[in-house]
């Protein structure tokens, strides 16, 4: 039961992020937000539209399968939730480096869920497949 709850609440933390990267990705490539663009300045981009489409292929697709993933029970669903949770952490890293802007909401809001997805990710149990082969069941 412990299990199947912190897999479903994981799995809707990552397909959330996932569905509003891609939908924040989307607002960016059509200048939805009307972002400043002294944000851009430390970056070779003129546009929001190639940042808008990594962040939607990164932490947007990324991160909506890796909860797809952990949903469906896939293999190494557990290995997929804590990778996509260091990502998001990563991407916000990244991100504060390469804008050299801090957003007061934005950013420690991804960080914690990444965090939080990291966390969750190590509390479910290792599948099988996951185990070292020294350590997997036979019968």
């Amino acid at each position: 039961m412990r299990y199947t709850a912190i897999r479903l609440t994981v799995a809707v933390i990552l397909m959330l992020t996932g569905i509003s990267a891609i939908w924040g990705g989307y607002m960016l490539m059509i200048g939805g937000w009307e972002m400043d663009a002294a944000w851009l300045e430390n970056t070779p981009f003129e546009t929001w539209t190639i940042p808008g489409l990594a962040t939607i292929v990164l932490p947007g697709l990324g991160v909506l399968a890796a909860g797809i993933a952990v949903l469906a029970q896939a293999p190494h669903h557990r290995t997929l939730a804590i990778a996509a949770g260091v990502g998001l952490m990563a991407w916000v890293a990244v991100e504060l480096l390469w804008l050299q802007v801090f957003h007061p909401v934005m950013h420690p809001l991804i960080f914690a869920v990444g965090a939080v997805a990291t966390g969750l990710g190590f509390a479910l149990p290792r599948s099988r497949v996951e185990q070292p082969a020294d350590r997997q069941l036979t019968g």
